[in-house]
């Protein structure tokens, strides 16, 4: 009985919880992480969406910005098939043209500028991309 409990529990924690996801481990002063929040709660709202991937990149030095901020959704089945079918023959442009399709918002230098997104987005994809959890039963 405590143990379904408990599952209740974590199941209404997980509804609650809402449904952004910040992908990196930048530190990210508070005040900037309450707009992050209230700007991806718009977009989904705007887009409709269950989930906004947010991807932030440390500037370096000689950047514009401190931080580039973006705002990504999980690709339509025909972006993730166009993604499948270019992975194979060339894995940085199959990437680069996934980030294309998915970006919402934010510092498009993230996805146009060449060492941005070849050393900060690019290993952030596989976030969105990734499968939920599941099983198969076979008996």
């Amino acid at each position: 009985m405590a143990k379904e409990k408990k599952n209740a529990e974590a199941v209404a924690e997980s509804q609650a919880a809402p449904a952004i996801e910040l992908v990196g481990n930048v530190n990210v002063p508070l005040e900037i992480r309450e707009e992050i929040v209230k700007k991806a709660e718009a977009l989904k709202a705007e887009h409709k969406l269950r989930k906004i991937f947010i991807v932030i990149v440390e500037g370096e030095e000689g950047d514009e910005k401190p931080l580039y901020i973006g705002y990504l959704r999980r690709p339509s089945l025909m972006h993730f098939s166009q993604y499948m079918n270019f992975v194979q023959k060339d894995v940085v442009q199959a990437n680069k043209m996934l980030a294309t399709n998915v970006f919402l918002a934010g510092d498009r230098e993230l996805v146009d500028d060449d060492e941005l997104f070849l050393y900060g987005t690019m290993s952030q994809l596989s976030q969105i991309i990734d499968s939920r959890n599941a099983d198969m039963v076979k008996k």
